[in-house]
């Protein structure tokens, strides 16, 4: 069977990852999807952040109530007028007091409100991203690709376990892969070796090598047997190649870089010295006589290796 060709919508950015969820109030359930409607019942979502404002100003509304009708109460059962002024000033100033410090502590008291509230909700959350998931696998089931996936990389924002993971892997292997995309890969790394997820990442290498982050390449390193196994040793060759990218990267996977040095293409070569030559200061060990010795063999004649000859 082919590949699909899906359109992804772009992702939704928020400063923290529980700003997604929303709460269908009739259905009294959870969910962290872009739809704007429960798909259940129709009514429309609230967001957990106008939630929380909403409880915390009923709280804030009952306090100042109760602390009206007490003052209320020292005004009316006052015995004397002096004693009703200084009931009304004492509660002019306690009013005053309670606005000044709400005010200050009221960043600070929205956010106990919310934690508490997902504390307490934390069953109906966990069932709310359940019933989702569930629409992801009738997507997948249906053959709607590109939407199965984007609700699974919404749900795995909130639950970054290795089953969420390879399961949006899963999916992504199944669907034609373009640069213009708004793919993820370090996101997707999974604690242990996984078949799945090494295929998907070498079709991400062949699109865009800028994703094969730091992480990504430890995880090639540390599963290289398993991976070689499957996918040959071409596909090592290709991940060490990446490396090449970034001063950086090849300080510190050096070893790993010379271990394959004579299987790279000339232009990786031609790069790794020029990041060599311009960096005289860094001790590269053995990696710079290796290197010094294979342009001395191999591309000695070449125009291009020219300055990089003794």
């Amino acid at each position: 069977m082919g590949k699909h060709a899906v359109q992804f919508s772009k992702k939704k950015r928020t400063k923290y990852r529980f700003q997604k969820l929303k709460m269908c109030k009739k259905c009294n359930r959870y969910s962290i999807l872009k739809d704007e409607n429960c798909p259940t019942c129709g009514a429309a979502f609230v967001g957990i952040e106008s939630l929380v404002k909403s409880i915390f100003k009923n709280r804030l509304f009952t306090e100042a109530i109760w602390i009206l009708i007490i003052v209320s109460i020292g005004i009316v059962f006052a015995p004397t007028v002096n004693t009703l002024y200084y009931s009304l000033i004492a509660g002019v100033i306690f009013c005053i007091s309670y606005v000044i410090l709400t005010f200050i502590f009221m960043k600070s008291e929205y956010f106990n409100q919310l934690k508490k509230m997902l504390r307490v909700d934390l069953k109906k959350i966990s069932a709310g991203l359940q019933f989702d998931s569930e629409l992801a696998n009738e997507d997948v089931r249906e053959g709607r690709l590109g939407q199965a996936y984007e609700k699974l990389r919404e749900i795995g924002d909130l639950i970054s376990k290795d089953k969420m993971k390879l399961r949006q892997v899963k999916v992504l292997n199944d669907i034609m892969l373009r640069s213009d995309m708004e793919l993820e890969l370090e996101q997707l790394i999974p604690t242990v070796y996984d078949k799945d997820f090494v295929k998907y990442a070498l079709e991400v290498l062949k699109i865009n090598r800028s994703m094969i982050t730091k992480k990504c390449l430890a995880y090639f390193i540390q599963n290289r047997e398993s991976i070689v196994m499957d996918f040959g040793l071409d596909s090592l060759i290709s991940v060490a190649g990446t490396a090449l990218r970034m001063k950086l990267y090849i300080q510190e996977f050096h070893e790993f870089i010379e271990e394959f040095l004579d299987y790279f293409p000339k232009e990786r070569v031609l790069r790794l010295c020029s990041i060599l030559q311009s960096n005289p200061e860094v001790d590269w060990g053995s990696l710079g006589e290796k290197t010094k010795h294979l342009v001395a063999m191999k591309y000695h004649y070449d125009p291009d290796f020219k300055q990089f000859v003794s």
